[in-house]
């Protein structure tokens, strides 16, 4: 049976232009992240990055499916510096009460063996018009360290206050 024990949790009482969750121990498997969250920026939706150790460069790789009503839209995107979610948190246009929610697994974050490999899933409805979103993400980062360290960054404004997130560990019994 597998043993999930929350690590961290980090509700923001004030707007912060990022969160991380840093000194992850390695006595887990997997890590999820689950969070409620809402940037303010200029413009409606955003995209959202993800950085792992404190480690930009160009060493990210990621890929986006996202679905609003009855449209649809792809994206992928190498040699970045961070891992980047296409439209998966609100911008200016959604009401003050709107959070987007967010799961995301980082697989074998301590295998020395193979890079590092994220999946997404992200849901929001905004009450501006009809718009009602999922979005499915994949990363890569290309480097086998453990990972110790994760940045949740919006592509343009903050982080808003009420916005929280916790870290999880999850291992086989």
């Amino acid at each position: 049976m597998a043993v999930i024990e929350a690590i961290a949790t980090t509700y923001l009482e004030a707007d912060a232009a990022s969160v991380t969750f840093s000194s992850i121990p390695t006595t887990y498997e997997h890590l999820q992240v689950r969070g409620s969250h809402r940037a303010a920026g200029s413009s409606g939706g955003q995209a959202f990055y993800i950085e792992l150790n404190a480690t930009a460069g160009t060493g990210y790789s990621s890929h986006t499916m996202v679905g609003a009503n009855t449209n649809a839209l792809g994206q992928g995107t190498t040699g970045q510096a961070y891992i980047k979610i296409y439209d998966g948190i609100h911008g200016a246009f959604a009401a003050a009460a709107e959070y987007a929610t967010m799961i995301l697994d980082v697989l074998d974050y301590r295998n020395a063996n193979k890079n590092t490999t994220v999946q997404l899933f992200m849901q929001d409805a905004l009450t501006y018009g009809t718009d009602s979103r999922v979005t499915f993400g994949s990363g890569l980062w290309d480097s086998t360290d453990a990972i110790t360290q994760i940045k949740f960054t919006p592509s343009n404004g903050n982080m808003v206050r009420g916005s929280e997130y916790t870290l999880y560990g999850l291992k086989s019994s």
